[in-house]
């Protein structure tokens, strides 16, 4: 089995060549059909759709990030507010703070929370002899 090429992961492309695009619209933003996958790779044919339902398990990954990107901002805020009493005062900066992040980057958070998904099943699970 080979190694998993992570930068395709994160570039949104096939997990499997790495070639074709997995979703229809390119930005992440384009609120209407930001969800929209290819049914298939144009280049290797592989699979996207694999079952209904599939995706939903892509939650657990996103909840993952989400809580990392929180996390992530912790350090910064304890850097700031050193003492105990301007740590609990200013507590909802910080959580303003995670708002803000997650409501910036849930797009492609979602997006990539199911490329993530999607190249667990194809690396680990489609190629086990069984």
């Amino acid at each position: 089995m080979s190694d998993v090429k992570w930068r395709y992961v994160f570039t949104l492309k096939c997990p499997t060549c790495g070639k074709s695009p997995l979703y229809i619209a390119k930005s992440s933003f384009n609120f209407s059909k930001f969800m929209d996958m290819h049914d298939n790779c144009s280049a290797c044919k592989e699979d996207f759709a694999v079952e209904p339902g599939f995706y939903q398990g892509a939650m657990y990954i996103s909840y993952i990030l989400s809580c990392a990107l929180c996390l992530s901002l912790l350090p910064i805020y304890v850097i700031f507010n050193n003492s105990r009493d301007a740590f609990l005062d200013n507590a909802l900066y910080y959580l303003f703070g995670c708002f803000a992040m997650l409501l910036l980057t849930a797009p492609y958070l979602t997006r990539l929370s199911r490329a993530i998904w999607l190249t667990l099943h194809i690396r680990f699970l489609k190629n086990k002899d069984y």
